[in-house]
């Protein structure tokens, strides 16, 4: 089958050729030809172009939800407002470390994941609805405990993702010299004010 090196460098090589060209124009002679391999190589590898751009996305899919599942777990935790803030904020700063080392992929899958049928509608769609669930999930428990008080969970993670994903890519795709310690203290604030959060008289009381 080959050197894993190989795989890698086609794997890199068709990450740099589809944020260039984007997915459509992309042909499976560009990327090898990035790669420095012959054509056939790559059917070592992969069986098509939607094979390794699945791959590609898959795995930062699943960075994704093990972060998302690890931490958004926990997103609205704490009994003190302090400890919600904190909260709030390791789930947004353990973000933006994923997004920023898989970036290329972020704005490819991101950017054409929605105009697109096929492949990009089912790995979209399919990110997108595992991570609203858990969204809605952590709004619908941070309601019940009295200091969220948003009418609609659903709605609310709906609302929340979409801030947050294309935000995330504005700033470090379109303005990259973003503050993100601002930026990562703006959406903290953005999320809690928006989510009617309650602190209790002070952000240091319990919210028992």
């Amino acid at each position: 089958m080959g050197e894993p090196s190989t795989k890698l460098a086609l794997i890199e090589s068709a990450i740099k050729i589809f944020q260039q060209k984007g997915f459509q124009m992309t042909r499976v002679s560009d990327i090898v030809s990035a790669a420095g391999v012959a054509q056939g190589t790559f059917y070592n590898y992969f069986k098509s172009k939607d094979a390794i751009f699945r791959e590609i996305c898959n795995d930062f899919i699943d960075q994704l939800r093990i972060l998302f599942v690890e931490r958004t777990e926990h997103m609205f935790d704490g009994n003190t407002a302090d400890e919600v803030v904190h909260s709030v904020h390791a789930v947004i700063r353990d973000a933006f470390v994923v997004y920023q080392e898989n970036l290329a992929v972020a704005e490819i899958l991101f950017r054409e994941g929605i105009g697109n049928g096929g492949l990009f509608k089912e790995i979209y769609e399919g990110t997108q609805a595992l991570f609203l669930d858990l969204i809605e999930e952590q709004v619908g428990k941070a309601k019940k405990r009295g200091f969220m008080h948003f009418e609609d969970a659903k709605i609310a993670s709906v609302f929340l993702f979409g801030l947050f994903e294309r935000s995330v890519l504005y700033f470090m795709v379109v303005q990259q010299d973003t503050d993100m310690a601002k930026l990562e203290r703006l959406m903290a604030d953005f999320i809690l004010k928006g989510l009617s959060f309650d602190s209790k008289e002070g952000m240091g009381s319990n919210l028992d």
